[in-house]
């Protein structure tokens, strides 16, 4: 996996959190991704980093933990038990979160996923997994 170095993407990453207090959030998943990659970490830290940035994280953590998420599933795909499991989370601001990158999710969690989301109870997470599945068909016939 590529990245530019760790203080590197900190410091761009942070620029987008919007709430001060929540870049440790951030900074934890970044660290996590490089302790990995540089054999100082586990697997199971960084799904703990992730886990924690995309239910407790706002504007501009959940979106880079996703990308992370994403990023690291390649080299890493236990991470991708986390998309699963965070759809079925009690707070629609989480599943909601999952919904705006189930059009980026690997073929099989996609297809898990999008019936549940698309008919969730919240209509905010339903419409968002419905114009995300529309996305990806658009992408799939072009």
């Amino acid at each position: 996996m590529f990245t530019f170095g760790r203080e590197h993407e900190k410091r761009c990453d942070s620029k987008y959190v919007r709430n001060p207090s929540q870049v440790v959030l951030l900074l934890n998943v970044i660290d996590a991704v490089h302790d990995l990659l540089e054999d100082k970490g586990s697997e199971d830290h960084l799904v703990h980093a992730l886990r924690v940035a995309m239910t407790d994280g706002g504007a501009g953590v959940w979106e880079n933990a996703a990308k992370w998420l994403r990023l690291s599933s390649g080299d890493y795909p236990q991470v991708l038990k986390l998309w699963p499991e965070l759809a079925q989370h009690p707070k629609a601001d989480v599943r909601f979160k999952v919904a705006c990158f189930l059009d980026e999710m690997p073929r099989g969690i996609f297809a898990e996923l999008s019936s549940q989301l698309t008919q969730d109870k919240s209509s905010k997470v339903a419409t968002m997994a419905n114009a995300r599945m529309d996305e990806r068909n658009e992408r799939s016939r072009s």
